[in-house]
């Protein structure tokens, strides 16, 4: 053999031993997997049987324990369907459709409500659904919100399936569907159903609607009229029944003196009524049980009654009661009643204090603390106070509009401003009405400076409109578009608005604003009374000495004219008008010297007050310092140019210094510009006069008698001129207008009679 043949040979031979070999191996592993598997299933199959062994007898343990506890089927029964519900809706083939739905929903409802076996009235001491029943009634409200399902009427439920159905959901908070559920009772299922209508009664109390909850006891009150407790609840949510139902209480023998309290406290808050009765009712009661509300209501009959000290008594009796002092109503009343007795300030405080911590009296009682604050000379401390008020809530706008007012008296314009605009919102009129005030400050401002600004007052009057959009019934919100009206010069559209604002409310600066416009009228006896009418009940108010002012400077009583006028710059210095309304009184008095040093403290406060210069220049006229005079009143004159006023005082200037040419000037622009003004005719007659012009004269002086019935110096120009012609029938006529505008008049009498003479003789 060759040594190829040979190496081939082994080759084979070894190979074939090596697969003989694996074989060999591979049986033997083979055999021991067959063994241990045979093993494994043998024990597989023991525990198999040790599974089946406890599996039944867990199942015998269920159905023992479902037989004595039928609660669970019913649970079961439902979880099964909210599950098999819940995996539809989240399945990704397609939602269930509605009647496999409902189905599935009915089963649902009827497990659950099994395990809860009520009346359905919650109003009543029942079991309530264990954490089983709640926590399926949860997941079945998210089915049905998801499945926009919000009432029982389509389910196929029985009325007690309903009810039940509404207890748990009143339970679970879902009132919505609570009121559903009772009123498809009360309604459809079982009406006049007394458990349906109790709980609506009790649902529409919980959310404090008033009208719903009358309705309910209504209808209970329709099956049982002789209801005590229900006579008794309708009374308090319908006032207007409350004595009919008292009538039927006393025909039952049921009605107590609390019940008769009761009407009588309604009757004073109502009617106003304070009468014997009612007071007898109320100490009947307390008599009977004394409580803080019995004594509050007595209270409150005694202040109608204007029986101060009583109604102070009551309160006190009130307080001394176990648990009196934490009544926050009684420290209100308290506050109020004290806040008019100076000499108890002290206690009024401490009271509006009280009242304020126990968050009774609301916004009013807060302002009222601050008032008392600061009557108590502690302005600082009342300023405070309402800050950390508006900290605390700083959506009240009433509180806002407040401190903004506080600002503004303090002369504090910029925070006066910031107050207002720092709120969170404008939703209410009051901060709508304090911007007006400001800007209404700010026009008063400009105008005694002045230089009249008839934006800003337009600016003003369109916030008060907004006010008014805000709130119609706004009465101060009228009084104040009143006030821009008529400074516009629109007294129409004024008076209307005052008189909206007088029907709204009852303020003395409404009569005020209306004794203002009968003075711009010239209705000066209306003036008088309406201002007169004002004073009575307001007496604080500067407004009221000045239009006082105004009206005693109409009817010439120039003494109590200038008396008023400085009463009001006592207290308030920079009373533009005041003071240049005082400048003319003591004019008229020719205490010129007076008059001077009141127009250089207006001219040193207000250097480009032009009314002050042009009272200088009349001064200066009265004083004879003429070079001095023309200058003021040219000076207004560059400025306003077609100021008649300027002009007639002017031409009167140049008449006294002797250059009656240049007068004609000016006196003639000046009524170029105003036709109707009365005072431009009195200086071009007297010029006329100077020129010897009588007929001339005559004329002008009678046009401004006409313009100015009362205009005295016209008066007696023109009785004087037919007088001096011995034209004594006119005379007599002219001396007569003399004598109506001025009935004191001695020149004007007398030449009265001498015509009267005159006359005789000639008859």
């Amino acid at each position: 053999m060759t040594p190829l043949e040979i190496g081939l040979t082994l080759f084979g031979t070894l190979l074939g031993g090596g697969i003989i070999f694996w074989m060999i191996q591979v049986d033997g592993h083979f055999r021991r997997y067959s063994r241990d598997a045979a093993a494994e299933r043998a024990g597989q199959s023991t525990q198999m049987m040790l599974l089946i062994d406890e599996v039944g007898r867990l199942s015998d343990d269920c159905t023992a324990l479902i037989h004595t506890q039928p609660k669970l089927k019913g649970l079961i029964s439902a979880h099964n369907s909210i599950s098999g519900l819940e995996a539809s809706l989240d399945s990704q083939i397609g939602s269930p459709s509605i009647r496999d739905a409902a189905e599935q929903l009915l089963v649902a409802i009827r497990g659950m409500l099994s395990t809860h076996p009520t009346d359905g009235n919650f109003t009543q001491a029942e079991e309530k659904p264990d954490s089983g029943v709640m926590a399926l009634a949860n997941r079945l409200f998210a089915l049905f919100t998801e499945l926009d399902i919000h009432g029982p009427k389509n389910l196929g439920l029985t009325a007690l399936e309903a009810r039940r159905l509404g207890e748990i959901a009143h339970e679970l908070g879902e009132d919505a569907w609570a009121r559903a559920c009772y009123k498809e009772v009360a309604s459809n299922l079982a009406p006049g159903n007394l458990a349906s209508m109790r709980c609506l009664a009790t649902l529409a109390k919980d959310s404090a609607d008033i009208e719903e909850e009358a309705h309910w006891v209504g209808e209970q009150l329709s099956q049982l009229p002789d209801d005590v407790d229900l006579l008794r609840r309708l009374s308090v949510l319908r006032p207007e029944t409350a004595e009919r139902n008292v009538q039927r209480l006393e025909a039952l023998g049921k009605a107590t003196p609390a019940d008769h309290s009761f009407v009588s406290g309604l009757k004073e808050r109502l009617q106003g009524d304070s009468s014997d009765h009612s007071l007898v009712a109320v100490e009947a009661a307390i008599e009977q049980n004394p409580t803080i509300d019995q004594y509050l209501l007595k209270a409150r009959l005694h202040r109608r009654r204007e029986e101060p000290l009583l109604a102070i008594d009551a309160v006190e009796l009130g307080l001394g009661l176990p648990g009196g002092r934490q009544s926050g109503e009684a420290w209100a009343l308290m506050a109020h009643l004290l806040s008019s007795e100076p000499k108890r300030l002290a206690e009024s405080l401490k009271a509006a204090a009280h009242a304020c911590a126990l968050d009774a009296g609301g916004t009013e009682m807060i302002l009222l603390k601050a008032e008392l604050l600061e009557r108590s000379d502690r302005s600082a401390d009342s300023f405070e106070w309402l800050q950390s008020v508006l900290e605390k809530d700083p959506s009240n706008s009433i509180i806002r509009s407040e401190i903004s007012q506080m600002h503004t008296f303090a002369g504090r314009r910029s925070e006066a401003w910031a107050a207002i605009e720092d709120a969170p919102n404008w939703g209410g009129p009051e901060l709508h009405i304090q911007k007006g005030k400001l800007l209404l400050a700010d026009y008063d401002a400009n105008r005694d400076a002045g230089h009249s600004d008839t934006d800003i007052l337009s600016a003003a009057e369109a916030t008060f409109r907004e006010a008014l959009e805000s709130d119609r019934e706004s009465g101060l919100a009228w009084l104040c578009l009143g006030r821009c009206q008529r400074l516009a010069g629109d007294i129409d559209e004024a008076t209307i608005s005052l008189n909206r604002s007088r029907r709204l409310m009852d303020d003395p600066m409404i009569a005020a604003e209306e004794s203002l416009i009968a003075v711009d009228e010239g209705r000066i006896d209306d003036a008088a009374r309406l201002i007169d009418e004002a004073y009575i009940t307001e007496s604080k108010s500067l407004v009221i000495p000045y239009v006082k002012g105004l009206v005693a400077a109409k009817r010439g009583n120039l003494s109590e004219a200038l008396e008023r006028f400085n009463e009001v710059l006592m207290v308030n210095p920079h009373h533009v008008r005041a003071r240049l309304n005082r400048i003319t009184l003591h004019l008229l008095a020719e205490d010129v010297q007076t008059a001077l040093d009141d127009c250089d403290w207006l001219l040193m406060t207000y250097p480009n007050l032009l009314l002050a210069k042009l009272r200088r220049g009349e001064a200066l006229i009265q004083h004879g310092i003429f070079d001095e005079a023309e200058r003021e009143i040219r000076a207004v004159l560059q400025e306003q140019p077609e100021n008649e006023v300027a002009l007639t005082r002017l031409g009167a200037c140049l008449l006294a210094q002797g250059r009656a040419d240049e007068a004609f000037q000016p006196l003639n622009n000046a009524l170029n510009l105003n036709s109707d003004y009365p005072e431009g005719y009195y200086q071009r007659a007297m010029l006329y006069l100077e020129m010897g012009e009588a007929d001339s004269a005559l004329a002008d002086f009678k046009t401004t008698a006409k313009l100015a019935p009362r205009h005295i110096d016209a008066l007696l120009r023109v009785a004087a001129i037919y007088h001096e012609r011995e034209d004594f029938q006119d005379a007599e006529v002219a001396w007569r207008k003399v004598l109506d505008a001025d009935p004191d008049n001695k020149l004007g009498r007398a030449r009265l009679d001498e015509v009267r003479v005159s006359l005789a003789k000639t008859a």
